[in-house]
């Protein structure tokens, strides 16, 4: 008998929108949604591909709940600021937002606003978007539409949470637009609205949410991204290679753990590296995955990673500390980076030149820092810049480190 096809259950190129593939938020998603519900908005950070977007599709799933009679259901409108460099930018995304959002009453609420919102203004949206004929606008005219857009996005619901994804990039957006989201999202009339801003530059974000100039100072809880813990990732990863018909050894779950750190889309991407060449009713084998291990750290040769260090090692003092502080990092990890020996063993003219390069590599979103440690955010990355260093220990590489 022949066994039916089953589809792979480790999506990596992409944010997870089921909620039984999101693993080990659901804690954490609702103290965020409480928080949320109760009036206060969120400042939240995570590093780059660590699961942010996942984390706010679950979130909105909690926030859909009724908890007690004093935090009924909420809506969710997501903005996706990843490429804003403009305030003509900035109204495409909450147009976009607005005019697909996925559930059909937000949506018809959504585009009744910005068609009366449109009848207001005397002019379709869209032209403020794209279109050539908007370079007769002036600045002063697309912050007041910026402005009213916000007004209409928080009359589409009684109850609203508006989710400002990569909220670090208006910081480079001429215009003062977090004095008009202040304007038009925080004062008179906006009590049924909360924010929740996402990023993955700390600095960055608390330049913009902790500085007494900027417009938008102490308006948000400040948090940070939970790592989800390795028993709830090895319980995932065992469940569904063995739903699938491709059962994964114990050594071998231990192993692609300790190879990503359980960093999320790195485990998800190995083991669907894991996945896709084990056949159906074989078994996941130690060697399977560091086969699949060795493939992805060969594909870091031609990725952005890559093309970033090539940029740094062919620029000023400052950046070539950057990629000493990387190799460092990848050597010997990140508990004593500001040792005079290591400092001077890396090329550096002095050990307090270490931090100042590691505070820039965590600017770019390229490590991080975390109780104390640093860290480089992707392990693939990291184990990449490892083998071809000739300052490290080349040892085999083990679960445990060794």
């Amino acid at each position: 008998m022949r066994m039916a096809a089953v589809l792979n259950p480790f999506i990596w190129d992409r944010p997870l929108d089921d909620p039984a593939k999101i693993i080990g938020m659901e804690a954490f998603a609702n103290r965020v949604a409480l928080t949320l519900k109760g009036q206060t908005n969120v400042a939240l950070f995570g590093p780059r591909d660590t699961g942010k977007t996942t984390f706010t599709n679950q979130l909105a799933l909690e926030l859909a709940k009724s908890h007690d009679a004093g935090a009924p259901p909420f809506d969710v409108v997501k903005v996706n600021l990843q490429r804003v460099v403009s305030i003509p930018g900035f109204i495409g995304c909450v147009h976009d937002a607005m005019i697909g959002h996925p559930h059909k009453r937000l949506r018809r609420a959504a585009q009744r606003q910005i068609g009366a919102l449109e009848k207001e203004i005397g002019f379709d949206i869209k032209i403020v978007k794209g279109s050539v004929k908007s370079s007769a606008r002036t600045p002063a005219q697309d912050a007041e539409t910026l402005h009213a857009q916000l007004v209409a996005l928080r009359s589409v619901s009684d109850r609203l949470v508006v989710v400002f994804d990569e909220f670090q990039r208006l910081r480079h957006c001429p215009g003062d637009p977090l004095a008009i989201i202040r304007s038009a999202l925080m004062s008179s009339g906006a009590n049924h609205v909360s924010l929740l801003f996402t990023g993955s530059i700390r600095n960055a974000m608390k330049m913009m949410l902790e500085r007494s100039q900027e417009p938008i100072f102490g308006e948000a809880a400040d948090m940070q991204l939970p790592a989800i813990s390795r028993v709830d990732f090895l319980e995932y990863l065992d469940y569904q290679f063995s739903e699938t018909h491709k059962p994964a050894d114990e050594d071998a779950l231990n192993y692609l753990l300790a190879a990503t750190g359980a960093h999320p889309r790195s485990t998800q991407q190995m083991a669907w590296e894991c996945w896709v060449n084990t056949p159906s009713g074989r078994r996941v084998t130690l060697e399977t995955v560091m086969r699949a291990h060795d493939r992805l750290v060969q594909t870091i040769e031609r990725s952005e990673f890559a093309s970033v260090l090539n940029l740094l090692m062919g620029g000023d003092e400052g950046e070539a500390n950057e990629v000493r502080a990387l190799q460092l990092l990848a050597d010997r990890g990140g508990d004593k980076v500001s040792s005079r020996p290591v400092a001077a063993r890396y090329g550096f003219s002095s050990h307090s030149r270490v931090r100042p390069a590691l505070e820039r590599l965590q600017g770019r979103g390229l490590v991080d820092h975390r109780d104390g440690t640093w860290y480089i955010v992707d392990p693939l990355f990291g184990e990449w810049l490892r083998r071809a260093s000739p300052l490290a220990d080349h040892v085999a590489y083990s679960p445990d480190g060794d």
